[in-house]
Protein backbone atom coordinates (compact mmCIF):
# COMPACT_ATOMS: atom_id res chain seq x y z
CA UNK A 1 0.00 0.00 0.00
CA UNK A 2 1.04 3.45 -0.70
CA UNK A 3 0.13 6.64 1.36
CA UNK A 4 0.65 9.87 -0.33
CA UNK A 5 1.25 12.70 2.16
CA UNK A 6 0.63 15.66 0.58
CA UNK A 7 1.85 18.68 3.42
CA UNK A 8 2.31 22.13 3.78
CA UNK A 9 4.44 24.85 5.98
CA UNK A 10 3.96 28.34 7.34
CA UNK A 11 6.94 30.13 8.76
CA UNK A 12 7.65 32.81 11.05
CA UNK A 13 11.43 35.05 10.06
CA UNK A 14 12.54 38.11 11.51
CA UNK A 15 13.26 40.99 9.28
CA UNK A 16 16.38 41.30 8.23
CA UNK A 17 17.63 37.84 7.75
CA UNK A 18 17.43 35.12 5.62
CA UNK A 19 16.15 32.56 8.22
CA UNK A 20 12.52 31.13 7.80
CA UNK A 21 11.82 28.85 10.99
CA UNK A 22 8.29 26.94 10.81
CA UNK A 23 5.69 27.04 12.86
CA UNK A 24 3.25 24.89 11.26
CA UNK A 25 2.83 21.98 9.44
CA UNK A 26 -0.63 21.18 7.61
CA UNK A 27 -0.65 17.23 6.05
CA UNK A 28 -3.24 15.12 4.42
CA UNK A 29 -2.79 11.44 3.33
CA UNK A 30 -4.20 9.96 0.67
CA UNK A 31 -4.09 6.32 0.13
CA UNK A 32 -3.69 4.46 -3.47
CA UNK A 33 -7.41 5.14 -4.27
CA UNK A 34 -7.10 8.25 -4.25
CA UNK A 35 -9.09 8.72 -0.23
CA UNK A 36 -8.19 10.96 1.65
CA UNK A 37 -7.85 8.34 5.18
CA UNK A 38 -6.44 11.11 7.36
CA UNK A 39 -5.36 14.79 7.84
CA UNK A 40 -2.37 16.06 10.61
CA UNK A 41 -1.78 19.90 11.98
CA UNK A 42 0.61 20.99 14.42
CA UNK A 43 2.16 24.17 15.60
CA UNK A 44 5.76 24.62 16.96
CA UNK A 45 7.67 26.94 18.77
CA UNK A 46 10.56 28.46 16.69
CA UNK A 47 14.37 28.21 17.93
CA UNK A 48 15.80 31.09 16.97
CA UNK A 49 13.41 33.38 16.75
CA UNK A 50 10.13 32.72 19.10
CA UNK A 51 8.42 35.76 18.51
CA UNK A 52 5.96 35.97 15.41
CA UNK A 53 6.21 39.05 13.16
CA UNK A 54 3.79 41.48 12.62
CA UNK A 55 4.16 40.43 9.14
CA UNK A 56 3.20 36.67 9.78
CA UNK A 57 0.69 37.21 12.23
CA UNK A 58 -1.12 39.56 9.82
CA UNK A 59 -0.78 36.60 6.62
CA UNK A 60 -1.48 33.67 8.78
CA UNK A 61 -3.44 34.87 11.40
CA UNK A 62 -1.85 32.77 13.63
CA UNK A 63 -1.81 33.35 17.59
CA UNK A 64 1.73 33.85 19.61
CA UNK A 65 -0.09 31.99 22.65
CA UNK A 66 -0.90 28.79 19.99
CA UNK A 67 2.94 28.72 19.34
CA UNK A 68 4.23 29.57 22.98
CA UNK A 69 2.32 26.47 23.97
CA UNK A 70 3.81 24.47 21.06
CA UNK A 71 6.53 21.49 20.72
CA UNK A 72 9.36 22.17 19.60
CA UNK A 73 10.16 21.19 15.90
CA UNK A 74 12.21 17.74 16.84
CA UNK A 75 9.47 16.68 18.76
CA UNK A 76 6.31 17.70 16.17
CA UNK A 77 8.69 15.90 13.41
CA UNK A 78 8.34 13.03 15.80
CA UNK A 79 4.77 12.87 15.98
CA UNK A 80 4.08 13.63 11.91
CA UNK A 81 6.64 10.69 11.21
CA UNK A 82 4.36 8.23 13.90
CA UNK A 83 1.45 9.60 12.34
CA UNK A 84 2.48 8.63 8.57
CA UNK A 85 3.40 5.14 9.69
CA UNK A 86 5.02 2.31 8.75
CA UNK A 87 3.35 2.08 4.83
CA UNK A 88 5.12 3.14 2.02
CA UNK A 89 4.64 6.58 1.14
CA UNK A 90 5.59 9.68 -1.27
CA UNK A 91 6.21 12.92 0.34
CA UNK A 92 4.56 15.87 -1.70
CA UNK A 93 3.90 19.24 -1.72
CA UNK A 94 3.36 22.94 -3.96
CA UNK A 95 7.07 23.84 -4.82
CA UNK A 96 10.45 23.17 -3.56
CA UNK A 97 10.46 26.18 -1.19
CA UNK A 98 8.82 23.60 2.17
CA UNK A 99 11.42 20.88 1.37
CA UNK A 100 14.30 23.22 1.79
CA UNK A 101 12.75 24.78 4.81
CA UNK A 102 12.69 21.46 5.96
CA UNK A 103 16.12 20.46 5.60
CA UNK A 104 17.07 23.92 7.00
CA UNK A 105 15.32 23.62 9.70
CA UNK A 106 16.40 20.09 10.51
CA UNK A 107 20.04 21.75 10.60
CA UNK A 108 19.41 24.72 12.99
CA UNK A 109 17.47 22.12 15.42
CA UNK A 110 20.45 19.81 14.85
CA UNK A 111 18.52 16.68 13.74
CA UNK A 112 20.38 14.20 12.39
CA UNK A 113 19.34 13.32 8.65
CA UNK A 114 18.69 9.41 9.81
CA UNK A 115 15.89 10.94 11.75
CA UNK A 116 14.48 12.53 9.16
CA UNK A 117 13.91 9.81 6.14
CA UNK A 118 10.28 11.43 5.66
CA UNK A 119 12.34 13.77 3.17
CA UNK A 120 14.03 10.65 1.33
CA UNK A 121 11.14 10.74 -1.67
CA UNK A 122 9.77 14.07 -1.90
CA UNK A 123 7.90 15.39 -5.36
CA UNK A 124 7.12 18.96 -6.28
CA UNK A 125 3.08 18.44 -7.71
CA UNK A 126 3.59 22.17 -8.92
CA UNK A 127 6.17 21.13 -11.22
CA UNK A 128 3.80 18.38 -12.36
CA UNK A 129 1.22 20.39 -12.92
CA UNK A 130 2.88 23.08 -15.10
CA UNK A 131 4.80 19.45 -17.35
CA UNK A 132 0.97 18.33 -17.42
CA UNK A 133 -0.39 21.78 -18.73
CA UNK A 134 2.53 23.20 -20.53
CA UNK A 135 3.07 26.31 -18.66
CA UNK A 136 5.52 28.68 -19.26
CA UNK A 137 5.85 30.09 -15.34
CA UNK A 138 5.08 29.11 -12.07
CA UNK A 139 1.24 28.80 -10.86
CA UNK A 140 0.11 29.53 -7.50
CA UNK A 141 -2.36 26.90 -5.58
CA UNK A 142 -5.56 29.50 -6.22
CA UNK A 143 -5.03 29.61 -9.72
CA UNK A 144 -4.29 25.79 -10.32
CA UNK A 145 -7.39 24.96 -8.28
CA UNK A 146 -9.47 27.97 -10.67
CA UNK A 147 -7.98 25.79 -13.86
CA UNK A 148 -9.05 23.15 -12.49
CA UNK A 149 -12.48 24.61 -11.86
CA UNK A 150 -12.25 23.15 -8.56
CA UNK A 151 -13.56 25.21 -5.29
CA UNK A 152 -11.46 25.41 -2.54
CA UNK A 153 -12.11 23.08 0.10
CA UNK A 154 -10.99 25.82 2.78
CA UNK A 155 -10.80 29.38 1.15
CA UNK A 156 -8.78 30.13 3.91
CA UNK A 157 -5.21 30.91 2.85
CA UNK A 158 -1.55 31.29 4.23
CA UNK A 159 -2.55 28.63 7.01
CA UNK A 160 -0.91 24.99 6.23
CA UNK A 161 -3.53 22.72 7.23
CA UNK A 162 -5.79 24.68 5.07
CA UNK A 163 -3.26 24.72 2.12
CA UNK A 164 -2.58 21.55 2.45
CA UNK A 165 -6.17 20.36 1.99
CA UNK A 166 -6.25 22.28 -0.93
CA UNK A 167 -2.88 21.05 -2.16
CA UNK A 168 -4.55 17.38 -2.22
CA UNK A 169 -7.74 18.17 -4.47
CA UNK A 170 -5.18 19.24 -7.11
CA UNK A 171 -2.84 15.82 -6.50
CA UNK A 172 -5.98 13.97 -6.71
CA UNK A 173 -7.35 15.49 -9.88
CA UNK A 174 -4.27 15.13 -11.78
CA UNK A 175 -3.03 11.92 -10.65
CA UNK A 176 -3.72 9.87 -13.29
CA UNK A 177 -1.78 12.15 -15.78
CA UNK A 178 0.93 12.96 -13.43
CA UNK A 179 1.46 9.14 -12.14
CA UNK A 180 2.91 8.31 -15.64
CA UNK A 181 5.46 11.49 -15.74
CA UNK A 182 8.95 10.88 -14.62
CA UNK A 183 9.39 11.81 -11.19
CA UNK A 184 6.57 10.57 -8.97
CA UNK A 185 8.62 6.99 -8.47
CA UNK A 186 12.03 8.47 -8.17
CA UNK A 187 13.57 9.66 -4.76
CA UNK A 188 14.59 12.98 -5.04
CA UNK A 189 16.56 14.36 -2.45
CA UNK A 190 17.33 17.81 -2.14
CA UNK A 191 21.03 18.30 -0.55
CA UNK A 192 21.44 20.04 1.92
CA UNK A 193 25.08 21.08 2.07
CA UNK A 194 24.28 24.90 1.49
CA UNK A 195 21.99 24.71 5.01
CA UNK A 196 24.96 25.69 6.40
CA UNK A 197 25.32 28.98 4.36
CA UNK A 198 21.85 30.42 6.00
CA UNK A 199 22.91 34.40 6.67
CA UNK A 200 21.97 37.00 7.74
CA UNK A 201 21.04 40.05 5.25
CA UNK A 202 23.15 42.99 5.94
Amino acid sequence: MMNYIVFDLEMNNKWGTRIHEIIEIGAVKINSDMEVVNSFQAFIKPKLYPTISKLIKKKTRIKQEWIDNAKDLPYVVEDFRKWIGEEDFVLCGWGIDDLITFERNFKINSMDDAECDLLKNYNDIQKQFIKIYNLPNQISLKNALEMLNAKPEYDIWHRAIFDAINTSQVFIKIFDRMKNKPGLSQNLVVSTENVNNVIHAQ
